[in-house]
C-alpha cells in the first residue's frame, strides 16, 4: 500500500500506544516498545498516550517486580483517535470486541503459523483465528517487510488484505553521525550476532571463517551471544558473550564490534526481519544473509551486501566475500551505501513518520473518538 502525506483535519492526533511489551522498560522486546513509542512521542503531529503500562517505580526494580499483565478492561481509550498494536494480537482481538467502533493499526512481523514453521514455537491454532479476526478488523495492518505480508495473506486466507510495509528501526541510543572508516581489508573482520545459535546459522558462520582461512586469508569472526563450547578453542574467534543494552559498558563493546567489522554474517535458517541488519548497516557494514523471512529486503540489494540461498555451502558465502573485497574502491562505496540505507530507511524516525501519515489518513476518514472512560 503506498501511503502519501496527508494534513488531518484535527491536530495532533491522539494515539494509544498498546503492546504487551513494557515501552518504558529498555529491555523488554529487544527495546523494540522502548524505541517504537519514543519514536512516535518525537513526532509534534501525534499526541502519544501509553496504555496498559507504567514507568517503573524504585521499588519494583528493587523488588523486580514484573510489569502488570494487560487487560483491556482497564485501558483508558478516552479521547483516543486511534490504537497502535505492536506485536499485541490478543489485546487486538479483545478491543476489537469489547469497542467495535475504536480504529486501530496492527503492526506485526510475523504470523502464528511462521513462528511454528520456521522458528519451531508451540503456538496454539487458535492463535490462526485471532491473528485473521485482527487483520481483518485493523485499519491497516503493517508488516516488516513485504515477503512477511504474502506469508500473511496466504496463512490467514486473506488475498485481499489491506496492508503497508514499514520497516523497524535500530533499538540503539546513540548512532554514528558519519559513516565509520574501516580498517584495511588485509586481516577481515567478520561479525556474527545472535542468541539462537542453531537458528541464526552459527555453525555456518564458523565455516565460512573457515574457509576463508583455508585460502590464505586472514580473517577473524567475532560472536556476541551465543557460542556452543566446541568453538570456544577455535584460535580466529573472539566471544563477547551477550550484551546488553541496557548496561553502558555492554553498549560501548557493541558499538566498538560494529565500528570494527567488515562483514556481518547472518546465515538464518529462519529468521523475520532481524534488527541486526539496521544495526549494522547504521555502522557502514556490508550483510550476507540467507535469502529467509524478509531478510532480502532489509539487505536491499548487492550494492549493500549479499543475500545467498538458504542452504548455500560455506564456500559459496567465502567466494561472495572474497569477490567483493577484491577491489577495496568498491567495498568502501558499499559501506557507505549501508550507512546511507540505514540513515534514511532503516531507523525509526522514518517508521514514526509513516506511522504518522497512515495514522492521519485513517484518522481524517473515520472521525471516531472515545469520549469517556471504558
Amino acid at each position: 500500500m503506498a501511503v502519501l502525506p496527508f494534513a488531518p483535519t484535527k491536530s495532533p492526533i491522539r494515539i494509544g500506544f498498546l503492546s504487551p511489551h513494557n515501552p518504558y522498560d529498555r529491555c523488554s522486546f529487544s527495546g523494540t516498545a522502548f524505541f517504537a513509542a519514543k519514536a512516535l512521542q518525537g513526532r509534534p503531529e501525534l499526541a502519544v498516550r501509553v496504555l496498559g503500562h507504567r514507568p517503573a517505580r524504585f521499588s519494583d526494580r528493587l523488588l523486580r517486580r514484573p510489569s502488570p499483565r494487560i487487560s483491556v478492561d482497564m485501558l483508558d481509550l478516552s479521547d483516543l483517535d486511534i490504537v497502535l498494536g505492536l506485536v499485541a494480537t490478543p489485546l487486538l482481538d479483545d478491543l476489537a470486541q469489547q469497542h467495535p467502533d475504536m480504529p486501530f493499526l496492527h503492526v506485526t512481523d510475523a504470523t502464528p503459523a511462521y513462528l511454528r514453521d520456521v522458528y519451531g514455537w508451540k503456538i496454539p491454532f487458535t492463535a490462526d483465528a485471532a491473528e485473521a479476526r485482527v487483520a481483518e478488523k485493523a485499519a491497516i495492518t503493517i508488516y516488516s517487510s513485504e515477503k512477511i505480508a504474502r506469508r500473511a495473506c496466504r496463512d490467514l486466507d486473506l488475498p485481499a488484505l489491506d496492508h503497508a510495509v514499514v520497516p523497524f528501526g535500530v533499538n540503539m541510543d546513540k548512532l554514528p553521525e558519519a559513516c565509520p572508516q574501516k580498517a584495511a581489508l588485509g586481516e577481515l573482520k567478520l561479525l556474527f550476532v545472535g542468541v539462537d545459535w542453531e537458528r541464526k546459522g552459527g555453525d555456518i558462520a564458523v565455516a565460512i571463517l573457515d574457509e576463508l582461512r583455508a585460502s590464505g586469508l586472514p580473517a577473524h569472526l567475532t560472536v556476541i551471544g551465543a557460542l556452543p563450547d566446541r568453538h570456544r578453542a577455535h584460535p580466529g574467534i573472539t566471544h563477547t558473550g551477550f550484551l546488553a543494552k541496557s548496561r553502558r559498558a555492554d553498549t560501548e563493546r557493541l558499538v566498538a564490534a560494529y565500528e570494527d567489522a567488515h562483514f556481518l554474517l547472518l546465515p538464518s535458517r529462519g529468521d523475520c526481519t532481524p534488527m541486526v541488519v539496521a544495526e549494522a548497516m547504521s555502522f557502514g557494514v556490508p550483510v550476507l544473509s540467507s535469502d529467509v523471512g524478509g531478510l532480502s529486503e532489509l539487505v536491499g540489494g548487492p550494492g549493500t551486501g549479499r543475500v545467498l540461498p538458504r542452504y548455500s555451502p560455506p564456500g559459496n558465502w567465502a567466494a561472495e566475500i572474497r569477490g567483493i573485497i577484491s577491489d577495496p574502491i568498491a567495498y568502501s562505496m558499499m559501506s557507505d551505501a549501508c550507512f546511507d540505507r540505514a540513515r534514511s530507511l532503516l531507523n525509526w524516525d522514518q517508521w514514526a513518520g509513516t506511522i504518522a501519515d497512515i495514522s492521519a489518513m485513517n484518522s481524517a476518514l473515520t472521525g471516531v473518538r472515545i469520549t469517556s472512560p471504558p
